[in-house]
């Protein structure tokens, strides 16, 4: 769901205050049976998704019935008849996901290579080509995908209820950017489904929300404005703004992620912590266990690992093409398949390189300057691959590359293009922006240097009724939308 939108908070509180309120007389008058919590929540689910979109509502609702009924038809059979109907689940769901969101893609930029395809096909089309994709579509259909697969290969075969399903599928904190769920964590806790309303359960989620508001509306927001992709022949502009769209991006998916934490707790909801202080790793392979992880284990479990059976020789090649697979994931553009090429590109030289240079560094300087090093190198190369991610304009993306590995274009005077181009008060604002996201991922690092939770010092009670202040007082009076809502 669109947290930055008004009417999202709206209905969720026109709708839990009559809810809830007939929630407590009935239990007061014992009326009240269990299932109604399940009915509620699959009710403010659907609503808020229908509020979102209706079009891709009625997409949802068929995908939903469409899986259940599949699902249900495939417990009750065995073996090869099982693995048929999972099959032809997952190629229906993969097929939807990709005529909303590939199709135009593969029309115009692969075929298009080939073929000169007429600027009006998709009004010649027999299809209807949708320009924009369904909010939520390539993560509820990874969940859906998820849950066949661990349908079909539990131990237990359980039938499972279409109430139950629901929830699980369209719970709505999540439901849009994820995190992407496991039926073996989310589901035990959406069956049978009850509100758990206590004191610690609400403590958890004003944490959770705090922070999650807090990276999201003030770090995140207020950088996106000052992100320029035009500059192509500037390389102080070129890394400046990739530097900022670093930012941009871990503070707003792991803003929106960390919201869907915070209000699934209040409901007494545990989801799966889809970061883990991405920005202090030292490495690529330990940037991809903390960045995006329900992801990352998505294709490591459903992708990777199928694609490489027995083959463990050809792993090198197998975890290529899987980074490169999920580059496309993000988005129907060349440029986000170079992004996956080049961190799997990136893995592989971390595995053939990585320990001979690590013991080179660690004999030259010592642990702390060692680690300095390391980090540095694997942010930077964080910061390389977000200019891929940020620009769909492969000419420009090609003219940046050209122009920050030309040494004479590091010139003072491009530094004072970039320095000048801002007002005073726009200058100002950037440094109070920059300095509050230096020193939340100070607090983060400091938390891995001693060892705890990454999270513990900005989830701390002092510490999350400041950031709720914070986002009061500093918050964007335009919000931006959320980056990961594009894909």
């Amino acid at each position: 769901m669109n947290y930055s939108e008004f009417s999202f908070w709206w209905i969720l509180l026109l709708f839990s205050i009559p809810f809830f309120t007939v929630r407590f007389i009935g239990q007061n008058l014992n009326l009240w049976r269990g299932v109604f919590d399940s009915f509620g929540l699959m009710a403010l689910s659907l609503l808020l998704f229908l509020n979102a979109n209706t079009t891709s509502f009625v997409v949802f609702m068929f995908e939903i019935v469409f899986n259940y009924l599949m699902v249900a038809w495939m417990l009750r059979l065995q073996g090869s008849q099982a693995k048929l109907v999972g099959t032809l689940v997952i190629i229906i769901d993969v097929l939807i996901l990709a005529y909303f969101k590939y199709l135009t893609f593969f029309v115009e930029d692969v075929i298009g290579l080939f073929l000169n395809i007429p600027e009006n096909w998709q009004q010649a089309s027999i299809l209807p080509i949708r320009n924009t994709i369904p909010p939520g579509v390539s993560f509820y259909t990874f969940q859906m995908v998820a849950f066949v697969v661990d349908s079909l290969n539990a131990r237990k075969k359980k039938p499972i209820g279409f109430i139950d399903y629901v929830n699980f599928v369209a719970f709505f904190p999540q439901i849009v950017a994820g995190p992407i769920e496991r039926k073996i964590n989310l589901f035990p806790q959406i069956q049978s489904f009850k509100f758990k309303f206590n004191l610690d359960n609400f403590i958890d989620g004003f944490r959770w929300l705090s922070l999650g508001l807090f990276m999201k509306f003030v770090l995140g927001d207020n950088l996106s404005p000052y992100i320029d992709l035009q500059p192509a022949e500037n390389p102080w502009s070129i890394w400046f703004f990739a530097f900022l769209f670093t930012l941009r991006i871990y503070f707003d998916f792991a803003g929106y992620s960390f919201v869907a934490v915070g209000i699934a707790k209040f409901l007494g909801v545990k989801l799966t912590i889809n970061f883990l202080a991405p920005y202090t790793s030292c490495s690529i392979n330990e940037f991809w266990r903390r960045w995006h992880i329900t992801l990352s284990t998505w294709f490591r479990d459903y992708v990777f690992i199928p694609l490489m059976g027995s083959k463990k020789q050809l792993a090198p090649f197998f975890l290529f093409i899987t980074f490169t697979l999920s580059g496309f994931w993000h988005g129907a553009a060349w440029n986000f398949i170079i992004w996956g090429a080049y961190h799997g590109a990136l893995l592989l030289v971390l595995r053939y390189l990585g320990r001979p240079f690590q013991r080179f560094v660690d004999k030259s300087l010592s642990g702390a300057r060692s680690e300095f090093i390391s980090w540095g190198l694997t942010f930077g190369s964080v910061i390389l691959g977000c200019l891929f991610f940020m620009d769909t304009d492969i000419s420009r993306l090609l003219l940046k590359l050209k122009t920050i590995v030309t040494p004479w274009a590091y010139s003072f005077g491009n530094l004072q293009e970039l320095v000048t181009s801002y007002s005073l008060n726009q200058g100002v604002a950037i440094l109070i922006v920059l300095g509050l996201s230096i020193f939340t991922l100070f607090l983060e690092h400091l938390a891995v240097w001693q060892k705890k939770f990454e999270y513990e010092l900005l989830l701390s009670s002092w510490m999350s009724p400041v950031l709720l202040g914070l986002t009061i007082m500093l918050a964007a009076t335009t919000p931006a939308d959320f980056i990961y809502f594009e894909f």
